[in-house]
């Protein structure tokens, strides 16, 4: 019979892989697009910099 520490270990385990879960499914496609937005911003100020630069 599993003691008590068995017990909260199997239980960690289980939420662990649970999160794990969460995080691919929900968590990581919302990390990719805001990478993806700060990408498309940072390129926008860049093409702003190189005109600014062209027109000095």
């Amino acid at each position: 019979m599993p003691n008590d520490l068995e017990i909260m270990q199997e239980m960690v385990k289980e939420d662990l892989e649970l999160m794990n879960e969460i995080i691919l499914e929900d968590m990581l496609p919302l990390i990719q697009f805001r990478e993806q937005l700060e990408r498309k911003e940072f390129e926008k100020a860049f093409k702003e910099m190189k005109k600014l630069e062209e027109e000095v």
